[in-house]
């Protein structure tokens, strides 16, 4: 078993990020739940309905099981609208945890983010929980709000365009608000 430097045991992490030059949309989650670490695969918890809602507002063409969703839909283009590419990183991609309340993003996660973004290039970023937006808003000198919908290019030194969505599970935010979020940023691409 791993240990921190506290003597803490620590879940080691399996999932990977999909990244590479010139995505059409990097998605950006939080961190590495507890039940997709295990699976190995991002999205692919009992509750996750990510990939769901991706298919309902037609950024994904066909409905893909979640228990390797991510390599079809940020490994390959088979099932993305448009042929588009897309990929998928953790703000706080050490930290394995299902309760986002004990997950701590610091200025460290939010630098090695934007450095993704200025080696990467993606034409959106599409954030999809609200502890990203809140690092972003502290950690990062922001040149516009930062506010559920299409945002514009809003982070110092690239020219890709922010969107910010609800997270998909787990809230009272109804699917229409998450899904008509989805949709602007189909129509973009």
């Amino acid at each position: 078993m791993l240990r921190s430097s506290k003597g803490e045991s620590v879940t080691p992490v399996k999932l990977r990020p999909f990244l590479r030059p010139r995505l059409d949309v990097l998605f950006v989650a939080l961190n590495p739940p507890v039940q997709s670490n295990s699976n190995g695969h991002y999205f692919s918890g009992t509750g996750s309905r990510f990939f769901k809602l991706l298919f309902e507002s037609g950024l994904i063409t066909k409905e893909v099981p979640k228990s390797n969703a991510d390599e079809v839909i940020f490994g390959s283009t088979v099932a993305n609208y448009g042929g588009k590419e897309f990929g998928v990183v953790d703000l706080v991609g050490e930290v394995v945890e299902t309760e986002s309340g004990r997950v701590r993003p610091t200025r460290h996660h939010v630098e090695t983010l934007l450095e993704h973004i200025y080696e990467l290039h993606p034409r959106f970023i599409c954030i999809i929980h609200s502890k990203v937006r809140v690092a972003l808003e502290k950690h990062a000198t922001l040149s516009g709000p930062l506010t559920y919908g299409v945002c514009g290019a809003i982070l110092p030194e690239s020219d890709a365009s922010v969107v910010m969505n609800y997270f998909p599970n787990g809230n009272a935010i109804p699917d229409a608000a998450k899904l008509q979020i989805f949709r602007l940023l189909r129509d973009a691409l």
